[in-house]
Order: structure tokens, then sequence, then C-alpha cells
């Protein structure tokens, strides 16, 4: 029993690793729970196919629509949809006898709905219903003496998924908040695991380091989805939670880190090295037996106690040893600070107030939002040629074609991004249908299906496990939502006793059509490139790592700020760094620009926290070092974001292949006997600086390079005040 418990237990934490907080898995159970209510309440009336069908419109797409946003906003969109829908569907039906007109009309609605996304998550939520509901009227060819048994059942939904949201599966941010410390907490141990592998390899393991790697971009993203849940305010967070976040986070890349430079540097030492996994192995049992891992008093006395044993163990692994023990103290929580004011010590912000004015953007909020008018001419040209082109092969199903051509452009800003998602699209599509035939083969003829004894049921539950795998599915892989997508049209199909291959063939080149369509569109109607938009990104992400303050004062929400942008970016470049992109050297050369803005996140994330402990630097003259070190990356900064405003792109050769584990490991390290806060937040400093001036040469620029030449000239001397730099072997 108690193993089945464990494995239970197993199973559950990797479901959360996968899904943080479960959150797209509680969205599609909503989504399931709303349409099964819909079915039941429309079959015990004895309503016909179609209607249960239309009836299933309302929870579907208010899950498309809204998501996981705000209670205020999900409120908005529901209330303002109950009388756009009926609007839609009348105009939908009255103009469904004139073909011409219906598909002029589609042309017309799609502009308006890809328009109002310039208002913001309301304006996108609202083009969505407007978008499916008439084409809800095209799919079941509604005419107007349907609309009142369509009003009826869209009713129905519209009152089942209310009583599902708010009240049998309400959605609690106290719940979700704690699912999200479940998440984090099993991320952790997995980060915590594969340093346990790569410390006792001792070795270069570059497999390891990948694994490793992606556990800590997992713990990362979980930590950014906490912050999400927190942002949006409500009961549930306890007081310095976000601090705490970031301190675990932090101390586990640092761990990370360490672990990479001892393997890649480490002599012989075989006791030393299974002491430091026993010690990560009592951390890692640590977080599977405590529900939050913060009660660690034992831990920690006993971590102090076996630090004698380490005594002329090489320095990589008393770095591990003592990143362990940060860990350890990170999951305690933050210690209390005095009341008062606070003092900023001798640090300058790398940007100040004014310069965030000046840059007239809002940090990590939002992102590149293209003119709306533009895009929306985009989609309308598409689904224009899309209509032209499905009137040639198949004018009952042209819809199908102005779906596609829609459907790639949803999300998406680049000419790139559209390309991406429409094979996608397209690769689903086909799969999907090659599953329905195979369905269909295997139980016999779709007709033969419907009229067997319990065949409606067993459809009806399948087009449920579609829908659920629709909203389960990671947004990265919309290739499995098409296919869940195509699936559940096929049993819509079987149905409504239409199925046939002629018409699934249909359903194919449909979606060929309307994605060509898309991305001519995109590409030749007033594009938007993957570079013009990741250069505006990228100043986006170098404005933040402006605006990124020292160790006192708003820093945390200065680096989390820093982290959104970054990952806006990411996004954006996703096209130059998908494995099928052919042009190989450009994308390891993008590649290698993230990693290089990583590491200099990484450092920025290092700051922030470092303000939990004393600000000033414990040496003679490390105020003026750190206002020096905060200049130059000021300095470095401003020279970049003018590079990228001059059309600079990065020329990163060579290294492409460099990871960001690897990147931060080979790093100079700190000497061990500067241990206070405000020398390590002086060490990240020094390697901001050094990120930085690298970003900028690498966008062309000469990064400061001749303060920073007088600068070691002076350490190297011993003229200046400052702590010595940084160099390899020196310490950590």
């Amino acid at each position: 029993m108690a193993t089945r418990l464990r494995r239970a237990a197993s199973a559950w934490d990797r479901l959360a690793a996968r899904d943080p907080g479960l959150l797209r898995s509680v969205s599609a159970l909503r989504v399931v729970v709303g349409i099964a209510l819909t079915l039941a309440v429309l079959g015990l009336s004895g309503a016909p196919a179609a209607l249960l069908v239309a009836g299933c419109f309302a929870p579907f797409t208010v899950a498309l629509a809204i998501g996981e946003g705000s209670a205020r906003d999900q409120a908005f969109v529901v209330a303002a949809a109950v009388p756009l829908v009926p609007a839609v569907l009348l105009v939908g039906g009255a103009l469904a006898p004139f073909p011409m007109a219906a598909e002029g009309g589609f042309v017309l609605l799609i502009f308006w709905a890809v328009y109002v996304r310039g208002y913001g998550p309301r304006g996108h939520a609202l083009g969505i219903f407007a978008f499916m509901a008439y084409f809800l009227t095209q799919f079941l060819d509604a005419g107007v003496s349907d609309l009142p048994g369509l009003y009826a059942a869209v009713g129905v939904g519209f009152a089942a998924d209310a009583l599902v949201r708010s009240g049998l599966l309400r959605a609690r941010q106290d719940g979700t908040l704690r699912r999200l410390r479940r998440a984090f907490r099993t991320q952790l141990r997995q980060v915590v695991l594969e340093t346990i592998e790569v410390v006792r390899a001792g070795r270069v393991d570059a497999r390891a380091i990948r694994s490793l790697e992606r556990r800590v971009a997992r713990l990362h993203r979980s930590a950014l989805v906490i912050e999400d849940v927190l942002d949006r305010g409500g009961p549930g967070g306890i007081p310095g939670e976000s601090r705490r976040i970031a301190r675990v986070e932090v101390a586990a890349q640092r761990l990370a880190v360490l672990a990479v430079r001892s393997a890649s540097a480490l002599p012989a030492a075989p006791r030393a090295r299974e002491q430091v996994v026993a010690w990560l192995e009592a951390v890692q049992g640590h977080l599977a037996r405590t529900r939050d891992g913060r009660d660690v008093r034992g831990l920690e006395a006993a971590h102090d106690r076996g630090a004698r044993r380490l005594d002329g163990a090489p320095t990589g692994l008393l770095d591990v040893h003592d990143s362990v023990r940060e860990l350890i103290r990170a999951l305690a929580g933050p210690r209390p600070v005095a009341d008062g004011p606070v003092d900023r010590g001798p640090y300058r912000t790398v940007a100040g107030d004014a310069a965030s004015r000046a840059d007239g953007v809002s940090p990590g909020r939002g992102g590149l939002r293209p003119g709306m008018t533009w895009q929306a001419v985009q989609v309308a040209a598409a689904a224009a040629v899309a209509v032209v082109g499905a009137d040639a092969s198949s004018s009952e199903h042209w819809y199908w074609a102005v779906l596609s051509a829609w459907v790639v452009f949803v999300n998406t800003e680049t000419s790139g991004a559209v390309l991406v998602q429409g094979l996608q699209r397209l690769l689903g599509t086909v799969l999907g249908v090659a599953c329905g035939l195979a369905v269909a083969a295997a139980g016999g003829t779709a007709s033969a299906l419907v009229a067997g004894a319990g065949g409606v049921p067993v459809i009806l539950c399948v087009s449920l496990v579609c829908v659920f795998g629709i909203f389960c599915t990671p947004p990265d892989a919309y290739w499995v939502v098409s296919f869940f997508i195509t699936c559940m049209i096929v049993t819509l199909f079987v149905l409504l006793g239409v199925f046939s291959t002629g018409l699934l063939a249909v359903r194919v080149w449909e979606t060929a059509l309307g994605v060509l369509c898309g991305v001519l569109a995109a590409a030749l109607v007033v594009p938007t490139t993957v570079h013009r938009a990741g250069g505006e990104r990228l100043l986006e992400v170098l404005r933040a790592l402006r605006r990124t303050r020292s160790p006192r004062g708003a820093a945390p929400l200065a680096a989390r700020e820093l982290d959104r942008s970054l990952e806006g970016l990411r996004r954006s470049l996703r096209p130059l760094t998908h494995p099928l992109n052919p042009r190989r050297v450009h994308r390891a050369r993008v590649r290698q620009l993230l990693a290089l803005l990583e590491s200099c996140a990484y450092h920025a994330r290092s700051l922030a926290t470092a303000g939990s402990g004393p600000a000033r630097p414990a040496r003679l003259g490390g105020a003026v070092c750190a206002d020096e070190a905060a200049e130059r990356v000021r300095a470095n900064l401003d020279e970049a974001i003018r590079l990228v405003q001059a059309g600079g792109r990065p020329a990163i050769g060579g290294h492409g292949g460099v990871r960001t584990l690897t990147r931060l490991a080979a790093d100079p390290r700190w000497s061990r006997d500067h241990t206070s806060a405000g020398d390590r937040a002086l060490f990240h400093l020094y390697r901001l600086d050094e990120a930085t001036a690298e970003l900028a040469r690498a966008l062309g620029g000469p990064a400061a390079g001749t303060r920073r030449a007088r600068h070691r000239t002076a350490v190297s001397v011993g003229r200046s005040p400052c702590p010595p730099r940084p160099a390899a072997g020196s310490g950590r």
C-alpha cells in the first residue's frame, strides 16, 4: 500500500512539474464538466444533434477566450458576450441563404475581431466570441428559422459554464497557490537530483548538463507563474512569499552553476564528492517529505556540523558545499529586517526613474504590439483570398479555409511565427484526419456506429476527451492542439451523420489553403519580420535590464520585469531558434545571444536577492567600486540600446553550442573570504559589467572599453581601493 501511495505521489509530482499548478488541467476539466452538463440538459430535453453541438459552443468559447484571466476580466467578457453572441448568430443566420453576402460578412467580421485586439485582452476575447458565433452558423448551416433553438441551446451552455466556474469548480487563489507551491517544490527536487548526477560524475557530461539546464528553466517558469498569480492579488499569499521564491530560485541556479564548474575542473576527491552528494540527497529527501520545505532547522544544523569533513577538499566542492547551505537558508524564508526607511547605501540604480519614464515603456508588461489595423488588414486579406480559393473547390465548406487563415494569426506577431504555426496546424490536421479514419475503420462505418446501441454516448465521450486534450496541451505544442481539434471535428461529423472520407479530404485541403493564404498575407501585406520584432523585444529587455536596481529598493520587482521581457524575446525569436530552421549558423548565433542575456538576467536576479543582507561591501572602498561598476553597466547598456536602434544585429560567432550554465560556470570566481551580502552584490555587479560589455561588443560597439582598460590597470597595480576583481581560480 505504501509503495502504491509513493508511486501515486510521484506521478502527481511529475504532472505538477509539467503543468505548474495544474492550471491547464483544471481549466480543461472546467470545460469538460461545463460541456457535459450542457449535453445532459439538452439530451434529457430531446434536443437534436445540431443543438447539442450548439450548446457546447459557450463553455468551449469561454475557455478559449478568457482562459485564466482575473475574475473581473472574466465577468466583463462574459457579460459583454451575452448580447454579442445572439447578435452575431442573427447576422450569420440571416446571411446564410446568400453565399456571397455570408462570405463578405465573415471577412468584415474578421477584420473587426482582429482590430479590437488593440484594446487588450478584453477586446481579444470579444473578437473570439464573435468569430466563433459566426462560424457556428456556417458549420450548422443555420437559417433564421433555426435561431430560436440556437439561442436556447447557447443559453443553456452559458448557464452551465457559469455554474461550473462560480460553484462546482470555482477557481480559488489559495488552492491555485497551494498547487503552484507544490509544483515549484517538485521542480526544485528535480534540480537537486540532476545536480547530484553532475557532482557524482566528477566530469563534464554534456547530456547531464543539458538535463540540468532544462530543470532550471522549468523551475524558473514555475516561479514566474507564481509571480503572475500573486500579481493578481487576493487571498492566499503569505508575507514575503515573492522574495522567498526568488531567493530559492537564485540559490538553486547558483547550485547548478557551481556544480557544473566543479565538474569541469574537479580533481580526484571521491570522499569529499560523496560527502557533498550525501548533503544534496538530504536536501532532496527533505523536499520530498515536507509540504513546503520551510522547517530546515535540523537540516541546517547537520550540514554545518558536517562542514569539518571537507577540510582540504577541492575548491570547487567547497563552493558547492556553500551553495547547499545557501539553498537550505533560502528554503527557510527571508530573515526579518528592521522597520524604517530603506537605506540604499552607496549603490546607484543602473538606470533611474527618469530614464524609465523617458523610455516610455511599461517594464515587463504587454510587449510588442504591432498596429492592430495592419494586422487586421493582413488577416482580412488572407480570409478573402481563402474564400475565393475555397469557392473554386468546395463552395459548401469554404469556412474551413477561413478558419485556418484566422487561427494562424492568433498569438503571433511576425511572418515567421505565422509560418511555424501554419505548418503545425497543417501537421495536426493531417494526423487528426488519419486518426479519425483509423477509428472509423476499427468501429465499422460511421452510420453503424451512430445507429448502434450506446453509439451517441461513446461519440460524446470521445469528443470530451478531445476537448480536454485541447485545453490541457502546452501552448508551444500547437500541432497537438490541432490534432485534438481535428479529432473532435471528426466526432462531430459522425454525430451529425455527415461523416465521409471525401469530407475529411476537403477538410485537409481547406486547411492547407487557409494556411497558405495566411502565410502569403503575413509575408506580403505589411509584413512584420522576425528581425524587426526581435529588435523591438531586445530593446525591451535592454531597457528592463537598465532599470534593474542595486540590492536595495525595488530590485526584486525589476528583476521579474526583466524575466518577463526575456520570455517575450524568446517567443519572438522562436522561429529563428526552431530546430527546423535551415540557417544553422544564424540559429546558433541567436541561441548564443539568448544565453548571454540569460547570463545577465541571472546576475540581475542575484543582485535582487542580495537585498536581504547588508547593502555595503565589507571592504574599504567597496561603495566606490559599486558605483563605478553600476556606471559601466549603464554605459554598456546605453551603447547596446543605441546600436539596436541603429539596426545592429548580433554578431556572435564561434561559440554557438555554449549553453547558459556552461557560460556561467566559466565566469571568474570571487574570493572565499568575501562572504557578506554586499560583497556578493559587488561580485554580481562586476559580472553584469562583463556580460553587458560582451553584449555591446556583439552588437558592434566598443562597450566603454577605454574606461574598462584603465580600471583593470589600476586594479592590477594595486592603485584602486576596490576589492580584487574576480580572476579565474581565485576562489568563489
